[in-house]
């Protein structure tokens, strides 16, 4: 383990106080879930995507750059093959929520890192990880599948305008 790890835990902590506690946060997440109710509401929304893309560019190559310094000490051929399936599905199985990706991430991590030495320990085949990880997400997203196959409405969802006194 090198200190990527821990810069990316940092990272991740960053990027939580910033979607959950800064009003550019607070803009990107309502963005992101309805552009037009965001545009109603007065928010640039070109601009906050704008602001993603670079926030999201200056984080991969953060990534990038920290695999180059501290893993492989060069740029190599395959250097980020599969990164881009692996950090969608990342983001299905975290619930695009910063806490959920680190713990999704180490998941991944963990397989994608022991599926070597299972493959030289007992001759199983590296694929079986891709296979996991397949179901993994099909399960996770099973809800949402079965609700459009069988045309199922989701329950509406309570929101909760007060608590009350002292609550």
């Amino acid at each position: 383990m090198h200190w990527g790890f821990i810069l990316a835990l940092l990272v991740a902590a960053l990027i939580w106080w910033l979607l959950w506690k800064t009003t550019l946060g607070f803009e990107i997440r309502t963005t992101g879930t309805n552009p037009d109710a965001a545009r109603y509401a007065g928010i640039n929304v070109k601009r906050i995507i704008v602001i993603t893309m670079v926030l999201s560019g200056a984080l991969a190559g953060l990534a990038g750059s920290v695999e180059v310094t501290a893993l492989n000490y060069r740029h190599e051929l395959g250097f980020s093959t599969g990164y881009g399936f692996d950090a969608i599905a990342i983001a299905l199985l975290g619930k695009t929520h910063p806490l959920g990706i680190v713990l999704a991430s180490i998941l991944f991590g963990a397989m994608k890192n022991g599926a070597t030495r299972m493959q030289f320990m007992t001759q199983i085949p590296v694929d079986i990880i891709s296979v996991i990880q397949a179901l993994i997400l099909l399960f996770v997203a099973a809800d949402a599948i079965v609700r459009y196959i069988f045309r199922v409405k989701a329950p509406p969802e309570q929101v909760v305008l007060s608590r009350g006194w002292g609550k």
